[in-house]
Protein backbone atom coordinates (compact mmCIF):
# COMPACT_ATOMS: atom_id res chain seq x y z
CA UNK A 1 0.00 0.00 0.00
CA UNK A 2 0.94 3.66 -0.27
CA UNK A 3 3.00 5.16 2.59
CA UNK A 4 0.83 6.80 5.26
CA UNK A 5 2.69 10.07 4.76
CA UNK A 6 1.61 10.11 1.08
CA UNK A 7 -2.01 9.56 2.06
CA UNK A 8 -1.75 12.31 4.73
CA UNK A 9 -0.23 14.77 2.25
CA UNK A 10 -3.04 14.01 -0.20
CA UNK A 11 -5.69 14.60 2.49
CA UNK A 12 -4.14 17.97 3.42
CA UNK A 13 -4.18 19.01 -0.23
CA UNK A 14 -7.78 17.81 -0.57
CA UNK A 15 -8.78 20.03 2.35
CA UNK A 16 -7.31 23.04 0.53
CA UNK A 17 -9.13 22.02 -2.63
CA UNK A 18 -12.43 21.84 -0.75
CA UNK A 19 -11.85 25.41 0.44
CA UNK A 20 -11.35 26.55 -3.18
CA UNK A 21 -14.44 24.58 -4.15
CA UNK A 22 -16.56 26.31 -1.51
CA UNK A 23 -15.30 29.74 -2.58
CA UNK A 24 -16.01 29.01 -6.23
CA UNK A 25 -19.47 27.73 -5.34
CA UNK A 26 -20.26 30.98 -3.50
CA UNK A 27 -19.11 33.10 -6.45
CA UNK A 28 -21.21 31.02 -8.83
CA UNK A 29 -24.23 31.42 -6.57
CA UNK A 30 -23.76 35.19 -6.59
CA UNK A 31 -23.23 35.15 -10.37
CA UNK A 32 -26.44 33.23 -11.07
CA UNK A 33 -28.34 35.38 -8.55
CA UNK A 34 -27.33 38.56 -10.41
CA UNK A 35 -28.10 36.95 -13.75
CA UNK A 36 -31.54 35.85 -12.61
CA UNK A 37 -32.41 39.36 -11.41
CA UNK A 38 -31.30 40.86 -14.73
CA UNK A 39 -33.45 38.41 -16.69
CA UNK A 40 -36.43 39.08 -14.39
CA UNK A 41 -35.99 42.82 -14.93
CA UNK A 42 -35.95 42.35 -18.70
CA UNK A 43 -39.02 40.10 -18.47
CA UNK A 44 -40.98 42.94 -16.90
CA UNK A 45 -39.74 45.39 -19.54
CA UNK A 46 -40.18 43.35 -22.70
CA UNK A 47 -43.02 40.92 -21.97
CA UNK A 48 -46.22 41.43 -23.96
CA UNK A 49 -49.40 39.57 -24.83
CA UNK A 50 -47.91 38.98 -28.29
CA UNK A 51 -44.42 37.77 -27.48
CA UNK A 52 -42.10 37.72 -30.49
CA UNK A 53 -38.69 36.06 -30.90
CA UNK A 54 -37.03 39.47 -30.77
CA UNK A 55 -38.54 40.08 -27.33
CA UNK A 56 -37.38 36.67 -26.13
CA UNK A 57 -33.85 37.56 -27.29
CA UNK A 58 -33.99 40.87 -25.40
CA UNK A 59 -35.18 39.17 -22.20
CA UNK A 60 -32.34 36.64 -22.33
CA UNK A 61 -29.66 39.04 -23.58
CA UNK A 62 -27.94 39.28 -20.15
CA UNK A 63 -27.17 35.55 -20.31
CA UNK A 64 -25.04 35.65 -23.46
CA UNK A 65 -23.41 38.89 -22.29
CA UNK A 66 -22.39 37.18 -19.02
CA UNK A 67 -20.24 34.49 -20.67
CA UNK A 68 -17.00 36.48 -20.27
CA UNK A 69 -17.67 37.09 -16.56
CA UNK A 70 -18.53 33.42 -16.04
CA UNK A 71 -15.28 32.33 -17.71
CA UNK A 72 -13.19 34.73 -15.62
CA UNK A 73 -14.68 33.30 -12.43
CA UNK A 74 -13.82 29.76 -13.48
CA UNK A 75 -10.41 30.80 -14.76
CA UNK A 76 -9.40 32.33 -11.42
CA UNK A 77 -10.15 29.17 -9.45
CA UNK A 78 -8.94 26.73 -12.11
CA UNK A 79 -5.53 28.44 -12.23
CA UNK A 80 -5.32 28.49 -8.44
CA UNK A 81 -6.24 24.82 -8.23
CA UNK A 82 -3.90 23.82 -11.04
CA UNK A 83 -0.95 25.26 -9.12
CA UNK A 84 -2.14 23.52 -5.94
CA UNK A 85 -2.25 20.26 -7.90
CA UNK A 86 1.35 20.76 -9.05
CA UNK A 87 2.51 21.26 -5.47
CA UNK A 88 0.60 18.20 -4.26
CA UNK A 89 2.04 15.99 -7.01
CA UNK A 90 5.53 17.24 -6.28
CA UNK A 91 5.16 16.39 -2.58
CA UNK A 92 3.72 12.95 -3.32
CA UNK A 93 6.62 12.16 -5.62
CA UNK A 94 9.10 13.22 -2.91
CA UNK A 95 7.33 11.01 -0.40
CA UNK A 96 7.51 7.92 -2.60
CA UNK A 97 9.43 4.97 -1.17
CA UNK A 98 12.31 5.41 -3.60
CA UNK A 99 13.40 7.97 -6.25
CA UNK A 100 11.44 7.67 -9.47
CA UNK A 101 12.76 10.68 -11.32
CA UNK A 102 15.87 10.77 -13.44
CA UNK A 103 18.90 12.83 -12.40
CA UNK A 104 18.04 15.33 -15.10
CA UNK A 105 14.60 15.90 -13.61
CA UNK A 106 15.42 15.73 -9.89
CA UNK A 107 16.45 19.41 -9.55
CA UNK A 108 12.90 20.40 -10.49
CA UNK A 109 11.66 18.61 -7.41
CA UNK A 110 13.42 21.26 -5.34
CA UNK A 111 12.22 24.21 -7.40
CA UNK A 112 8.46 24.41 -7.69
CA UNK A 113 8.77 27.73 -9.56
CA UNK A 114 10.74 25.98 -12.31
CA UNK A 115 8.09 23.29 -12.51
CA UNK A 116 5.36 25.94 -12.85
CA UNK A 117 7.26 27.40 -15.80
CA UNK A 118 7.64 23.98 -17.41
CA UNK A 119 3.92 23.25 -17.10
CA UNK A 120 2.72 26.68 -18.21
CA UNK A 121 1.74 25.35 -21.62
CA UNK A 122 -0.25 22.54 -20.05
CA UNK A 123 -2.07 25.07 -17.85
CA UNK A 124 -2.93 27.13 -20.92
CA UNK A 125 -4.40 24.01 -22.54
CA UNK A 126 -6.53 23.49 -19.44
CA UNK A 127 -7.80 27.08 -19.55
CA UNK A 128 -8.69 26.70 -23.22
CA UNK A 129 -10.83 23.69 -22.30
CA UNK A 130 -12.38 25.73 -19.47
CA UNK A 131 -13.23 28.50 -21.95
CA UNK A 132 -14.94 26.03 -24.30
CA UNK A 133 -16.81 24.49 -21.36
CA UNK A 134 -17.93 27.94 -20.15
CA UNK A 135 -19.34 28.69 -23.58
CA UNK A 136 -21.24 25.41 -23.53
CA UNK A 137 -22.68 26.07 -20.05
CA UNK A 138 -23.87 29.58 -20.90
CA UNK A 139 -25.36 28.33 -24.18
CA UNK A 140 -27.18 25.59 -22.29
CA UNK A 141 -28.59 28.09 -19.77
CA UNK A 142 -29.59 30.48 -22.57
CA UNK A 143 -31.40 27.72 -24.48
CA UNK A 144 -33.23 26.46 -21.39
CA UNK A 145 -34.43 29.96 -20.42
CA UNK A 146 -35.62 30.73 -23.95
CA UNK A 147 -37.50 27.43 -24.04
CA UNK A 148 -39.03 28.22 -20.65
CA UNK A 149 -40.18 31.66 -21.90
CA UNK A 150 -41.67 30.21 -25.07
CA UNK A 151 -43.51 27.39 -23.29
CA UNK A 152 -44.66 29.75 -20.55
CA UNK A 153 -46.06 32.17 -23.13
CA UNK A 154 -47.80 29.37 -25.04
CA UNK A 155 -49.47 28.18 -21.84
CA UNK A 156 -51.37 31.47 -21.73
CA UNK A 157 -50.93 31.80 -17.97
CA UNK A 158 -49.31 35.21 -18.08
CA UNK A 159 -46.18 36.96 -16.88
CA UNK A 160 -46.50 36.00 -13.19
CA UNK A 161 -46.51 32.32 -14.10
CA UNK A 162 -43.44 32.76 -16.31
CA UNK A 163 -41.69 34.81 -13.62
CA UNK A 164 -42.16 31.96 -11.14
CA UNK A 165 -40.72 29.51 -13.67
CA UNK A 166 -37.64 31.73 -14.00
CA UNK A 167 -37.25 31.91 -10.22
CA UNK A 168 -37.31 28.11 -9.96
CA UNK A 169 -34.79 27.69 -12.80
CA UNK A 170 -32.31 30.18 -11.36
CA UNK A 171 -32.77 28.63 -7.91
CA UNK A 172 -31.53 25.39 -9.45
CA UNK A 173 -28.51 27.19 -10.89
CA UNK A 174 -27.72 28.80 -7.53
CA UNK A 175 -28.00 25.56 -5.55
CA UNK A 176 -27.22 22.07 -6.81
CA UNK A 177 -25.93 23.18 -10.24
CA UNK A 178 -23.46 25.66 -8.70
CA UNK A 179 -22.30 22.89 -6.35
CA UNK A 180 -21.84 20.43 -9.20
CA UNK A 181 -20.00 22.92 -11.41
CA UNK A 182 -17.65 23.98 -8.59
CA UNK A 183 -16.83 20.41 -7.59
CA UNK A 184 -16.25 19.27 -11.16
CA UNK A 185 -14.10 22.29 -12.11
CA UNK A 186 -11.88 22.14 -9.03
CA UNK A 187 -11.44 18.40 -9.15
CA UNK A 188 -10.69 18.34 -12.87
CA UNK A 189 -8.17 21.19 -12.65
CA UNK A 190 -6.45 19.63 -9.66
CA UNK A 191 -6.11 16.15 -11.12
CA UNK A 192 -5.10 17.45 -14.54
CA UNK A 193 -2.22 19.30 -12.83
CA UNK A 194 -1.31 16.19 -10.83
CA UNK A 195 -1.13 14.04 -13.96
CA UNK A 196 0.80 16.68 -15.94
CA UNK A 197 3.32 16.89 -13.09
CA UNK A 198 3.64 13.13 -12.75
CA UNK A 199 4.48 12.87 -16.44
CA UNK A 200 6.99 15.72 -16.15
CA UNK A 201 8.70 14.06 -13.17
CA UNK A 202 8.91 10.61 -14.70
CA UNK A 203 6.30 8.77 -12.63
CA UNK A 204 5.73 5.30 -14.06
CA UNK A 205 2.64 4.05 -12.19
CA UNK A 206 -0.30 5.56 -10.34
CA UNK A 207 -2.80 4.16 -7.83
CA UNK A 208 -6.46 5.17 -7.54
CA UNK A 209 -7.49 6.32 -4.04
CA UNK A 210 -11.26 6.59 -3.51
CA UNK A 211 -12.82 9.25 -1.28
CA UNK A 212 -13.96 6.46 1.04
CA UNK A 213 -17.24 4.70 1.71
CA UNK A 214 -19.11 7.70 3.13
CA UNK A 215 -22.36 7.12 1.28
CA UNK A 216 -21.48 9.62 -1.47
CA UNK A 217 -18.76 7.70 -3.35
CA UNK A 218 -20.18 5.79 -6.32
CA UNK A 219 -19.82 2.00 -6.29
CA UNK A 220 -17.56 1.92 -9.35
CA UNK A 221 -15.06 4.20 -7.57
CA UNK A 222 -15.06 2.04 -4.46
CA UNK A 223 -14.38 -0.94 -6.71
CA UNK A 224 -11.48 0.78 -8.50
CA UNK A 225 -9.87 1.84 -5.19
CA UNK A 226 -6.34 0.43 -5.05
CA UNK A 227 -6.05 -0.27 -8.77
CA UNK A 228 -2.65 0.50 -10.32
CA UNK A 229 -1.97 1.51 -13.92
CA UNK A 230 1.06 2.64 -15.92
CA UNK A 231 1.06 6.39 -16.53
CA UNK A 232 -1.25 7.06 -19.46
CA UNK A 233 -3.16 3.83 -18.88
CA UNK A 234 -6.85 3.46 -18.07
CA UNK A 235 -8.53 2.30 -14.87
CA UNK A 236 -11.34 -0.25 -15.05
CA UNK A 237 -13.96 2.52 -14.83
CA UNK A 238 -12.75 4.01 -18.12
CA UNK A 239 -10.83 6.97 -16.64
CA UNK A 240 -7.11 7.70 -16.91
CA UNK A 241 -7.27 9.58 -13.59
CA UNK A 242 -10.02 10.86 -11.25
CA UNK A 243 -11.89 13.67 -12.99
CA UNK A 244 -10.77 12.66 -16.49
CA UNK A 245 -13.36 14.44 -18.65
CA UNK A 246 -12.41 12.35 -21.68
CA UNK A 247 -13.98 9.35 -19.95
CA UNK A 248 -17.67 8.51 -19.35
CA UNK A 249 -19.43 11.51 -17.78
CA UNK A 250 -21.16 9.34 -15.19
CA UNK A 251 -17.70 8.41 -13.88
CA UNK A 252 -16.04 11.83 -13.60
CA UNK A 253 -18.84 14.23 -12.73
CA UNK A 254 -18.87 15.06 -8.99
CA UNK A 255 -15.88 12.76 -8.44
CA UNK A 256 -13.86 13.31 -5.22
CA UNK A 257 -11.20 10.59 -5.59
CA UNK A 258 -7.45 11.12 -5.98
CA UNK A 259 -4.46 9.59 -7.73
CA UNK A 260 -1.06 8.89 -6.16
CA UNK A 261 2.28 7.81 -7.63
CA UNK A 262 2.98 4.15 -7.02
CA UNK A 263 6.49 2.68 -6.84
CA UNK A 264 6.82 -1.05 -7.42
CA UNK A 265 8.68 -2.54 -4.41
CA UNK A 266 12.21 -3.82 -4.86
CA UNK A 267 12.22 -7.47 -5.93
CA UNK A 268 8.88 -7.28 -7.75
CA UNK A 269 7.75 -6.44 -11.25
CA UNK A 270 4.44 -5.39 -12.76
CA UNK A 271 2.21 -8.11 -14.26
CA UNK A 272 1.68 -8.18 -18.05
CA UNK A 273 -1.81 -6.66 -17.76
CA UNK A 274 -3.40 -3.42 -16.61
CA UNK A 275 -5.02 -2.34 -14.38
CA UNK A 276 -3.60 -4.50 -11.60
CA UNK A 277 -3.39 -4.56 -7.82
CA UNK A 278 -0.55 -5.04 -5.38
CA UNK A 279 -1.41 -8.71 -4.97
CA UNK A 280 -0.83 -9.14 -8.72
CA UNK A 281 2.85 -8.09 -8.50
CA UNK A 282 5.32 -10.72 -9.66
CA UNK A 283 8.13 -11.62 -7.28
CA UNK A 284 11.45 -11.77 -9.13
CA UNK A 285 13.83 -12.36 -6.19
Amino acid sequence: MLPKRQILASKISNARSRNNERQLERELQQFFDRLGKQVQSNLEEYWSDHLLQGQVDLITKPISEAQAEYYLILQKYDKREYQLGIREAERLVKLSKKPIASKAIKPRLRKTRDLFATLRGAEEDLLERVFIASQATIARVDTSIKLLLTEGYQSGKGINYVANLLIKRFDQLQTWEATRIARTEIHNSHNTAVMDTYQELGVEYTMWISAGDDGRTRDSHLEVDGEIIPIGGTYSNGLKYPGDTDGPIEEWINCRCSNAPYVIPYGYSAPPFSPFREEDLIKIR
